[in-house]
């Protein structure tokens, strides 16, 4: 999905032995929050009481049969919830560390100071590392597309510096990141590709005004001949849309036909408590029945299929909600959370259906305190991840865990 451009700023804050009995422990709670969560009483906050468990069963490895689960990490959670991070994750990726803007914000100079020890903290928890983003047409610097009068980059200039960036990049991570998203969000809504003519000055795209579509070729091959080893994804939003997803398809069957190397599509994921009752809006294809299409489509090609950016608003799609609605940590009520709960558990068991074709499912972050879905300019907190603001695994935990 379409995100803020923001900075995200760092928080100073701080096995499945027995599984059998494990299973009916996490049975019993899920069964036990959802029937408190249908009684009727008045709302309680969301934060999990004193008396919850301290040890719970670990979320990656209960999946650890059917695929990593991964969690989006900034420079700043990587550490404060590293105990959180290591105990339920087995895969990250790094938010924002290795876009663009932050590797080669200066022509020809890398930075690997900050992803650097992030990915070697997750190696040193054996956890794999998925590098978040080669190519997009956000946070990259303006440089990229000039030339040094400050005009319009001729073709082959820029595609010199896509090609020395990827193969800068990749390189250096070859190795220790085990797969990429190689190009991000290069379809829109309506299954045209992303042009520089767009009416938003953000949803347009420099690489398709100076390349046209060649550019997403070009990236697959730079990366792959950066890191043969590496697995090379295409990572887009709203991949449950009739016409992205069958355009998205189109795209990565011609991209294969003329022996491109791509080998996975990475759908976001970034969903809401509930479909959007509007069928103008895109949310309103915002189901599971929608999402298994996609997911059958392009595991077709003979593709991987990630989830990349799981997180699930407690926000209704195409709603328009003032400041006196917003959701606050005394008004995300025991309904509500159990409503989010069932919604998450229906995805996952759909992810677990089709685990044969999805070799991973990734987080858009830890806990509720540090989510992307709370950064914008409105001051609207959400509530999206398993986790709570005190880092206290909230009713969506137990009901993913419920199988």
């Amino acid at each position: 999905m379409e995100k803020p451009i923001v900075r995200f700023i760092d928080s100073s804050a701080g096995a499945r032995s027995g599984h059998a009995a494990r299973r009916a422990l996490v049975a019993a709670l899920w069964l036990t929050t959802s029937a408190l969560a249908c009684a009727a009483r008045p709302a309680e906050p969301a934060e999990s009481p004193s008396s919850a468990p301290i040890e719970v069963p670990s979320l990656s490895a209960k999946y650890a049969p059917l695929f990593p689960i991964g969690a989006a990490v900034d420079s700043g959670s990587i550490h404060t919830l590293e105990a959180l991070l290591v105990r339920h994750f087995n895969s990250i990726t790094t938010e924002n560390e290795m876009k663009f803007e932050s590797l080669e914000p200066t022509e020809g100079v890398f930075d690997y100071s900050t992803a650097d020890p992030m990915v070697a903290l997750a190696k040193s928890h054996a956890m794999k590392v998925r590098g978040h983003t080669l190519v997009w047409h956000r946070q990259t610097p303006a440089w990229v597309f000039q030339d040094a009068s400050g005009g319009k980059a001729p073709p082959e200039l820029l595609l010199s510096r896509l090609r020395s960036h990827i193969q800068n990049v990749v390189s250096h991570f070859k190795g220790q990141v085990y797969a990429w998203d190689v190009v991000n969000e290069a379809i829109l809504d309506d299954g045209r590709y992303r042009t520089a003519e767009e009416p938003e000055a953000d949803q347009r795209s420099p690489w398709h005004g100076i390349l046209g579509t060649s550019y997403i070729a070009e990236a697959f091959k730079a990366a792959h001949a950066a890191d043969p080893d590496a697995k090379l994804f295409y990572n887009e939003y709203r991949n449950y849309i009739p016409a992205k997803r069958q355009a998205v398809y189109e795209m990565l069957k011609q991209l294969l036909a003329d022996g491109v190397p791509v080998h996975g599509v990475g759908l976001q994921c970034h969903l809401n408590i509930e479909p959007s009752l509007d069928p103008n809006h895109h949310g309103f294809h915002q189901t599971v029945a929608e999402l298994e299409q996609s997911i059958q489509l392009y595991s077709s090609l003979g593709l991987e299929v990630q989830v990349t950016e799981l997180d699930l608003s407690v926000y209704s799609p195409g709603v328009k909600y003032t400041p006196e609605q917003f959701v606050t940590l005394e008004t995300f009520s025991d309904e509500m959370q159990a409503r989010q709960a069932a919604r998450y558990a229906e995805f996952f068991a759909l992810f677990r259906k089709h685990a044969k074709v999805i070799s991973g499912v990734t987080f858009w972050g830890i806990a509720d305190d540090n989510t992307w879905l709370s950064e914008f300019s409105s001051g609207r907190k959400d509530f999206p991840l398993l986790f709570d603001v005190k880092h206290e695994p909230k009713k969506a935990f137990y009901s993913v865990m419920d199988f």
